[in-house]
């Protein structure tokens, strides 16, 4: 071994003799014994060289830490939206002017369905309005809808299709 290499490792006294003793011995050991591993002396000599050579690995984590931070940043981040929210929404409040809240209940012609069993035999007058449909009609009138009251209410009508009304008819319901 060079002496420059034994100046710069920074061997003790006793590692340089060891290293000196393997370096006489050049013959290899003519084991034949099966399953023995024999290093050779070059081997020998590496080995006893970085011996005291440390590397700093970073060291793998393992997947529960990865699940953690995930964990605990989901709860974060959850947290933090249901505060904005709910700031949002504590801070969002209209206020509507008591004219405008005011409904036209003269415009709805509710007919509850146990009027309707109390209600005479005959037939009512009902303007077909903005957004009515034969079956919102039927549960109107009649409490439900059903194939039956469709076909009575549009033999009485005249009516070949259910789906055609117009804002503004007069529609005859028979009650039964």
């Amino acid at each position: 071994m060079k002496s420059s290499t034994v100046r710069r490792s920074n061997l003790s006294k006793e590692k340089i003799a060891v290293l000196e003793a393997l370096a006489k011995y050049k013959h290899e050991s003519a084991d034949n014994t099966p399953n023995v591993y024999v290093r050779n002396n070059k081997e020998k000599e590496l080995d006893l060289l970085w011996q005291n050579f440390k590397i700093n690995q970073k060291g793998e984590k393992s997947p529960v830490v990865y699940l953690a931070t995930g964990f605990i940043a989901g709860i974060v981040a959850t947290s933090l939206m249901f505060a904005i929210l709910g700031l949002s929404i504590h801070s969002a409040s209209v206020s509507v002017p008591a004219e405008k809240a005011k409904t036209k209940t003269e415009s709805i012609n509710l007919v509850p369905a146990a009027e309707t069993a109390a209600a005479t035999t005959g037939s009512e007058i009902y303007t077909v309005q903005s957004g009515d449909t034969m079956e919102s009609i039927l549960t109107r009138f009649y409490g439900g809808y059903s194939t039956e009251r469709l076909n009575t209410v549009m033999k009485a009508n005249n009516m070949t299709n259910p789906n055609k009304l117009s804002i503004g008819q007069k529609l005859t319901i028979p009650m039964h």
